[in-house]
C-alpha cells in the first residue's frame, strides 16, 4: 500500500499521521522496540525504511520514547547535504543545532575564532568530545536521516569522515555514552557497496 505523502511548509514529507497506521502498526512497534534497544545498548545502527512517512513516524515515535528513558539525543536531517557546498558552514549549523537540541551553551566567538583554521571535522568531534560529552550525564544519541543523500552529496566523503572519527571517539572511556543512527530509504547492500560506509559497526534494522 503506497502511503501519501504529505508536505510541510519547507517542502519535506511529514510523518504519516499516527490515525493511519493502523495496517503498519505491529511492525512499527517491533522496530521501534529494536531501535530502542540498540540505542540503550550503545550500539550503533542503519535504520532502513522505503515508505518516508512511515520511517518518519517510526522517527517520530521512537524519539519520544528515548526521551522518555532520559536518553539526550541530536538529530539532523541530511538532505542538506544535497546542496550544500561549504564544509565549515555546515558544521557551524550542526554544532549550533546541536547545542540548542541539547540545552548546552552556544560556542563564543572566541571558540570559533581560535578554530577558524582547523578541520571542521576535527573542530565538530572536538565539541562532541569537550563541550558535549563531559557537560551530561545522560547517553548522547547522534541521529542523521535522509542516509541516502550520502551517495552523491558534495560533501559525502567529509560526513564518512565524521563518521569514522565519531567511531574512533565510541571507543574510548570518555565516548562511551555516544550512539550514532543513520536513517535511509536506500537499502544495506547499496551503502554498504560505495566502500565508506562502515558496515561492521552499524546494526541493519529494517522497517
Amino acid at each position: 500500500m503506497m502511503m501519501r505523502l504529505q508536505s510541510e511548509p519547507n517542502g519535506r514529507p511529514q510523518p504519516i499521521r499516527r490515525g493511519a497506521t493502523g495496517p503498519f502498526q505491529e511492525r512499527l512497534m517491533d522496530t521501534k522496540a529494536r531501535v530502542v534497544t540498540a540505542v540503550l545498548a550503545n550500539q550503533s545502527c542503519y535504520v532502513q525504511g522505503e515508505d518516508a512517512p512511515l520511517r518518519y513516524r517510526l522517527l517520530t515515535d521512537t524519539a519520544l520514547r528515548l526521551a522518555e528513558l532520559n536518553q539526550l539525543a541530536g538529530y539532523f536531517d541530511l538532505s542538506d547535504l544535497a546542496y550544500q557546498y561549504d564544509l565549515t558552514t555546515w558544521v557551524q549549523n550542526t554544532i549550533r543545532l546541536l547545542a540548542i537540541q541539547l540545552n548546552l551553551p552556544l560556542p563564543t566567538a572566541v571558540w570559533w575564532a581560535t578554530h577558524a583554521e582547523n578541520d571542521p571535522i576535527a573542530n565538530l568531534v572536538q565539541f562532541i568530545g569537550e563541550d558535549v560529552l563531559p557537560k551530561v550525564s545522560q547517553p548522547v544519541l547522534l541521529s542523521f536521516d535522509e542516509a541516502d543523500q550520502l551517495r552523491q552529496a558534495p560533501l559525502a566523503t567529509d560526513f564518512w569522515r565524521l563518521l569514522d572519527a565519531l567511531q574512533a571517539k565510541q571507543q574510548q572511556p570518555t565516548g562511551e555514552q555516544l550512539t550514532i543512527v543513520l536513517w535511509g530509504k536506500v537499502a544495506w547492500k547499496a551503502l554498504a557497496e560505495d566502500g565508506r560506509f562502515p558496515a561492521d559497526a552499524l546494526k541493519q534494522i529494517i522497517l
